[in-house]
């Protein structure tokens, strides 16, 4: 499976990944209540709001511009609560998205020595001049900062490496409150070793 991380049009940003029938369990995937869900959807998620896209959908979606990919949002059903079959239905399919999440590994958490606990992962965004742009974007509470140019093994990175990318990335800035998908409770978390406090020395 595959992970994106974009900023829409209007300055939303969303993270989306695909669900596919291996994620399911097999009992759960024939149930009827799960009807158009069981061979699999896109999930985008942007912390205040969440949208599926049924299958079929364009197997292409992971190499997709941000324009095409923004429509495809707008295509996919908002999520909203329902009671009964609904309630069975939208549980199943909140599990087997989180493990869908689980399985990708396109972000991880690291604590620095100084305690600050960041978050980081690729964002795709188009910058001033309409152009699309990937970063490496790294972000602890309200701080987002990003690394245009980044090691292809960043997922394998020692603290001392990540140290290094946050003294080298652009200069931070504040999320807006409620400002893009927020850290879950189950992401992968590195306890730092030795390496220096770059974010200390970044962001006081």
């Amino acid at each position: 499976m595959a992970v994106r991380e974009f900023t829409d049009s209007r300055g939303v940003e969303w993270r989306v990944w695909d669900v596919t029938p291996e994620h399911m369990h097999p009992i759960t995937r024939g149930e009827d209540y799960m009807a158009n869900l069981q061979d699999g959807w896109l999930a985008f998620d942007s912390g205040t709001e969440k949208r599926r896209l049924e299958a079929p959908y364009p197997a292409k979606w992971i190499t997709l511009d941000l324009p095409a990919l923004e429509a495809l949002c707008a295509r996919a059903t908002p999520v909203v609560r329902r009671s009964d079959t609904g309630s069975h239905r939208a549980i199943r399919a909140t599990e087997t998205e989180v493990k869908a999440m689980e399985s990708s590994h396109a972000q991880l958490t690291f604590r620095s020595p100084g305690g600050r606990e960041w978050t980081v992962r690729v964002h795709e965004c188009l910058d001033d001049a309409g152009r699309q742009q990937t970063v490496l974007r790294f972000t602890a509470d309200d701080i987002v900062v990003e690394l245009p140019r980044w090691p292809s093994n960043w997922q394998s990175a020692t603290m001392e490496e990540f140290a290094v990318m946050l003294l080298d990335a652009n200069p931070p800035r504040r999320r807006k409150p409620g400002e893009g998908p927020q850290r879950r409770h189950d992401d992968r978390t590195i306890q730092g070793g030795a390496g220096g406090d770059a974010d200390s020395r970044r962001m006081r």
